[in-house]
């Protein structure tokens, strides 16, 4: 896929739901969502924390990628991906500039034959004062649908690739 093929405005990848980020909170939109800058720059993005700098770009992105296709066990399972690990971040709405982000990736069944899930996790450190946060209340969506979930990781992989050296060959 060239450059040109796509609208640069939009995220390579992106999941929504509709849902109640807190218990008790309205129903919103939600999101979480990755994707390219022009100048090559990747970021993640989600309902509660905003544009933040995703590092490693386009293998990262691939590696979540490929992480999400990996064909789940038939029975209960959980499985992780550390999207951002310890990353100093800037430019988010809602995340300090310097404070040291971790983001993880929660994917999994609780029980045979049910849905899949999937959890968005923060945890950091503010660098000024030096305390440790955890986001206790874990962004999460509405039961996975493979052939949807699948959909929007082809786009992710697409763009990906054309970073990879053999692309560039």
């Amino acid at each position: 896929m060239m450059s040109g093929d796509r609208d640069e405005t939009e995220p390579a990848f992106r999941l929504g739901w509709r849902g109640a980020h807190y218990l008790g909170s309205p129903v919103d939109d939600l999101w979480i969502a990755i994707g390219k800058e022009p100048d090559g720059t990747w970021w993640f993005d989600a309902y509660f924390i905003g544009r933040v700098p995703l590092g490693g770009g386009a293998p990262r992105s691939a590696a979540f990628a490929q992480w999400l296709l990996a064909t789940p066990p038939e029975g209960r399972y959980e499985k992780e991906f550390m999207l951002i690990d310890g990353e100093p971040q800037r430019g988010s709405r809602q995340i300090a500039d310097g404070t040291w982000l971790t983001v993880e990736v929660l994917m999994g069944r609780e029980e045979t034959g049910g849905p899949e899930f999937l959890q968005v996790l923060l945890s950091g450190e503010t660098r000024v004062q030096r305390l440790a946060f955890e986001v206790c209340a874990p962004l999460e969506c509405q039961p996975i649908h493979r052939s949807d979930l699948e959909d929007t990781i082809a786009r992710l992989l697409a763009i990906s690739a054309d970073e990879s050296p053999e692309a560039k060959a």
